[in-house]
Parts: C-alpha cells; structure tokens; sequence
C-alpha cells in the first residue's frame, strides 16, 4: 500500500473518531429523594469519651429527613451488569477527579455523612476539633487504614479499588462516630442533600442504572417513581437520559422500610 493511500486511510479513521466524539451526547440527570410517611426519631447517641467538648449527647445521624419529607444521604450510583462496557466518561470528570474530597471531623461527627470519591481520587481526612481523631476505615477491595489524625492534622490517602458497597469509616477513640465512603471507578454517582435532592451530570445519552442505598436499611428494594411502585433486590432503578436535562421528579420511599 502506498504511503499516501495509508495516509488517507488514517486521516478517514481520525475523522471517523472526531465526529464520534462530537455526535456523543449528554444528560443531566436529577430528582428527589422523599419519605412517605413518618419516621421515628433516633435515640441520642450517648457521649463515653471528651463529653466536656462534644456534650453528653449527639443526634444520631442515620437517618435524617428535612423540609418537605426530603430524605438526606441517600447514595447512587451507576450500576453494570457483568459483561457490560463501561459508558463514556465526560471529559469535565478529568479535572473533577484531582480535586480533593475532604472528610472532616466537626464537633465529634464526621462531615460529610456519606461521601463519594473516584477510584485514585485524593481524599483528605482532617480534623478541625480541638481533640484527637482517628480514623479507622474498612472495606473489601480495599486494604483498610487506622490512622491517627491530630488536632488541625490531615491525612492524606487515595482508594486503589472500586467497592461494590460504601466502605465504613469510623474512630477508635470516639465509638459513636461513623461515615460512610462509595468508591467508585465511574464518577456517576450522587449523595442526596438535606431537602433529599441529587443531581449526576453529564450522562451518556442512553439507558442506564442506577443502584439505590442508604444506610439504613442499605439497599433500598421498594421506590415509587413517578407514580409507579418499582421493586428490585437490587436497588436498581432504571433510568432513560435524553440530552440536556433529565427530572425523575420526587422518588418516594415508604417511612417502614427505613429501620
């Protein structure tokens, strides 16, 4: 083959692969986590250790509901099944990956609650209470870390391994304390605020999974979305993303399922 037949065969497959770049499309995909009904209120997590600064007692951060029934802390993330090619990642998530995630010990409670972080994503775990912390996080495809953090003292760590579940972090020294961390290869992923609200950009237009938790019960097997009861052992809610922006309105759990 001549040189310059082979170098219009490359320039054919270059161009090929730019406009598949550019016809790829994107959505945003949004929602509301609410609970339908009431949940019964925690007990106060009692205080063994430091009582003189963190008080006697703390809410127990489980579960918690704010305005509107909007329920906070609720993770999702992409879910394949096996034998599924990864979709496209969008090129924003480049950046977004380098950016630090910080876990933080606040007034003898982890903040935030339950955090998600990219698989070699740098995470900080630091202490901003005038008391000693440690932080002690265990999972499965992870080896896990005990770690010492003192007062204004941050640890810095990255996670080499997706978890198919949120790993546990918690601190020896203070046993009432406790976070949850989703490791995630894919940065589709989203935690819930306190109104229940969550947000996954940038999508690959197309259909698509998503794995529903929250720490209590965990997997979360019963939703109403829409209107429509949706049941999977699971978690799995399936979703259809069209570019621009996608609103599955208020997703609603039964107030009996979160114990």
């Amino acid at each position: 083959m001549k040189k310059t037949q082979l170098g219009l065969m490359l320039l054919a497959v270059i161009g090929i692969c730019a406009q598949s770049a550019v016809a790829q499309e994107w959505g945003t995909v949004k929602g509301r986590f609410v609970v339908d009904g009431d949940v019964a209120a925690l007990p106060a997590m009692s205080v063994t250790k430091d009582a003189e600064f963190c008080g006697p007692n703390l809410p127990d951060p489980s579960i918690l509901v704010g305005e509107k029934n909007g329920l906070q802390n609720v993770a999702m993330w992409l879910y394949l099944d096996r034998g599924d090619k990864a979709p496209a990642v969008h090129p924003d998530y480049a950046a977004a990956a380098k950016v630090p995630v910080v876990v933080d010990n606040k007034a003898c409670l982890y903040a935030p609650h339950v955090a998600t972080i990219m698989v070699g994503q740098p995470v900080e775990f630091k202490n901003s209470d005038p008391i000693p912390h440690n932080f002690k996080v265990e999972g499965f495809a992870n080896a896990g870390m005990n770690n010492l953090v003192p007062v204004g003292g941050v640890y810095e760590h990255k996670f080499d391994s997706e978890e198919r579940y949120p790993m546990n972090a918690s601190c020896s020294i203070h046993p009432w304390m406790s976070a949850k961390l989703v490791v995630r290869e894919l940065p589709y992923m989203a935690v819930t605020g306190e109104d229940g609200s969550f947000e996954i950009k940038n999508l690959p237009v197309g259909e698509h999974k998503l794995q529903i938790w929250h720490e209590v019960p965990g997997t979360i097997k019963e939703m109403t979305v829409g209107g429509k009861k949706v049941k999977d052992r699971k978690g799995l809610l399936e979703i259809t993303v069209k570019a621009g922006e996608n609103d599955l309105g208020d997703i609603s759990i039964d107030a009996g399922d979160l114990k």
